[in-house]
């Protein structure tokens, strides 16, 4: 049976983006190569999580525009496909309710490729922030806003990036310090970013008619 994981790459895949490759590449990882992480750090990842990593290799560039209400981070920002930057605040129309921002996933770009490097290898290279042992791996970013999956919650968490370094305490306390939620979960994260439905940023969650998705999921999926 197809997985959401494998079922929302496919569907991102259709529109071509980004230069992406004619056909997306199998992912190697195994359930024993999550567990050696695991064990290692002593912590689990989030079964959504483990079904990515088991799905396909993020190509890159992979650079995705989610769509966004709410007064939030990201209240005040919209992306414009048509001048390739973003608008400044007294550009957007104020009957504009839905804002685009882009978002980068430089934290998960080749992490299933296992080819050359052992999993963890590939996530603690990708996450510079060196926070994954910890339980924060690092994902993504936009408008200088960190992105980070909290293993514990399996919630997706963000920070500015003046919190992430506003004082000398370490990182990882301003992470749990100052930490947004921003999606409830990593399969909510997927719906947004690789589907289109959109998301309450102040909420975390998402439109209620953006559950279409998931039914036709499970139509697809018998």
């Amino acid at each position: 049976m197809k997985t959401f994981s494998e079922y929302c790459f496919e569907r991102l895949a259709e529109k071509k983006p980004f230069g992406w490759p004619d056909e997306l590449e199998k992912s190697l990882v195994t359930d024993a190569d999550i567990e050696a992480v695991e064990k290692e750090w002593g912590y689990h990842f989030p079964e959504e999580f483990k079904e990515f990593l088991k799905s396909y290799i993020l190509p890159k560039p992979t650079i995705l525009y989610g769509e966004f209400t709410g007064d939030w981070y990201g209240a005040g920002m919209s992306y414009s496909f048509e001048l390739e930057e973003y608008l400044d605040p007294d550009e957007i129309p104020e009957d504009q309710e839905i804002c685009i921002l882009e978002i980068v996933l430089e934290g998960l770009i080749g992490m299933a490729d296992i080819a050359g490097h052992s999993l963890k290898e590939n996530i603690e290279r990708l996450s510079w922030t060196e926070t994954a042992p910890l339980g924060y791996i690092y994902l993504g970013e936009f408008i200088d806003i960190y992105m980070f999956l909290e293993c514990e919650t399996g919630e997706i968490v963000c920070i500015d990036h003046d919190f992430y370094t506003i004082s000398e305490q370490k990182e990882i306390d301003n992470i749990k310090q100052f930490k947004t939620k921003m999606f409830q979960n990593f399969h909510e994260m997927l719906k947004c970013l690789f589907l289109g439905a959109v998301c309450n940023g102040e909420t975390a969650q998402l439109c209620e008619a953006d559950e279409e998705e998931s039914l036709l999921y499970l139509g697809i999926s018998d």
